[in-house]
């Protein structure tokens, strides 16, 4: 398992960039971007630099090309040199011309969402541009210190979940359509003393206001950045699935999907989905909780060094279909995590090395929504470990 120590800078290992540029005989590996590109960030390491940045890694030497303030770059950089980028010069001109000055010629790697703008400046240089995943492949295996980042995301994650539950539970049933403050009264009489209210058009009320999704997503949200880290994407959907924008009643007896990606200042993401019922009376969201319960933890099971992502989620896809839920409404996907909220392992063929950290993630469909579970699990020596201790109960 890749090692950097226990706490402190993170660290970049240049050693298999310059493998690929041995094997395939080329001069330098060069990246460009804005410097919240995942690349970028690992291979610069300068969350506190904003701005377009390059990195260029020769056999020699490493170099960061950081806008306004090098001096801000150095301070986290783990490479050799920095030098100045942006400016009235485009940066991928800034590099080319570097390239340039060191005598360098011949074939130049770039990962394959290289700006395009960054490879003609250097094929106007007389380099050729060709494209390389040796970065996307070294980044598969979290190091130590990476992985810590990850259970502090992941942590803020649960507390998160937590405190939507603590909104949920701390709810109380009123009637009305739910987009009002939540003073909802018995329902208007009609002819004959009786009340026309619907039980089904009641929804639930926190500290006198209504609870909708988009106020479920901004008290997760606070939470989370409370606990230190970005809050990333949060999804909230009453219902139905997770979805960003939504802003419906959130109703006693119907699922709840919160779906969590938070990241920390390095980059790094947790991720946990959970699925919550108020008043629920079990029925098939009881028996959808259990296949996607059982979904996740039966891909857990499968995780170890060298198992492949079709293999893991087979698993779980096996899980669902025990219980009743087939695709294509129900669905597990099992993916990696990092410095992007999806990134491999990804293709089903992929083995999946150990100190991966992947997303294991099981949707049950039913008549009235769907229910999903996910977690994050670290691939160990002997086996997979679950990052986070974010309680799946149904129940708030």
């Amino acid at each position: 398992m890749t090692s950097d120590g226990d706490a402190g800078a993170l660290a970049v290992d240049y050693a298999p960039v310059r493998e690929a540029l041995a094997a395939r005989d080329a001069t330098a590996f060069v990246h460009a971007g804005s410097s919240d590109d995942p690349v970028l960030r690992y291979l610069a390491r300068a969350s506190d630099v904003d701005g377009e940045l390059a990195v260029c890694v020769t056999p020699e030497q490493s170099m960061l090309f950081a806008p306004d303030d090098p001096d801000a770059a150095r301070e986290s950089f783990p490479g050799d040199r920095v030098l100045p980028g942006g400016g009235d010069v485009p940066t991928g001109e800034r590099v080319a011309v570097a390239l340039d000055d060191l005598g360098r010629s011949g074939t130049v790697l770039a990962p394959r969402t290289v700006p395009h703008d960054a490879a003609l400046y250097l094929e106007d240089r007389g380099f050729e541009v060709a494209s390389t995943a040796v970065v996307d492949d070294a980044r598969v295996a979290k190091t130590d210190r990476e992985r810590l980042r990850q259970r502090s995301v992941q942590a803020a994650a649960d507390a998160a979940v937590a405190r939507a539950r603590t909104v949920l539970r701390e709810s109380e049933r009123e009637h009305g359509d739910g987009h009002g403050h939540g003073h909802g009264g018995d329902g208007a009489a009609v002819e004959g003393g009786e009340s026309d209210h619907d039980p089904q058009d009641d929804h639930l009320a926190f500290e006198g206001m209504a609870v909708t999704t988009e106020r479920l997503r901004r008290e997760v949200a606070a939470e989370l950045a409370a606990g230190g880290v970005d809050p990333g994407v949060v999804a909230v959907g009453a219902g139905a699935d997770a979805t960003p924008g939504s802003d419906a009643a959130i109703r006693p007896g119907e699922p709840v999907v919160l779906a969590i990606a938070p990241r920390d200042r390095d980059g790094y993401h947790g991720r946990v989905v959970r699925t919550l019922i108020v008043e629920g009376d079990g029925g098939w969201t009881r028996r959808a909780q259990l296949a996607a319960d059982g979904a996740v933890d039966a891909a857990l099971a499968e995780l170890e060094p060298g198992a492949t992502v079709a293999a893991v989620e087979r698993e779980g896809v096996a899980e669902l279909t025990a219980y009743g839920f087939d695709a294509p409404e129900s669905v597990f996907d099992a993916h990696g995590v990092g410095l992007d909220r999806r990134e491999p392992p990804l293709a089903e063929d992929a083995e999946i090395p150990e100190g991966a950290v992947l997303a294991l993630d099981a949707t049950a469909s039913g008549p009235d929504g769907v229910v999903r579970v996910a977690d994050l699990a670290v691939v160990t020596v002997d086996g997979a470990e679950r990052l986070g201790t974010a309680d799946r109960s149904l129940e708030p």
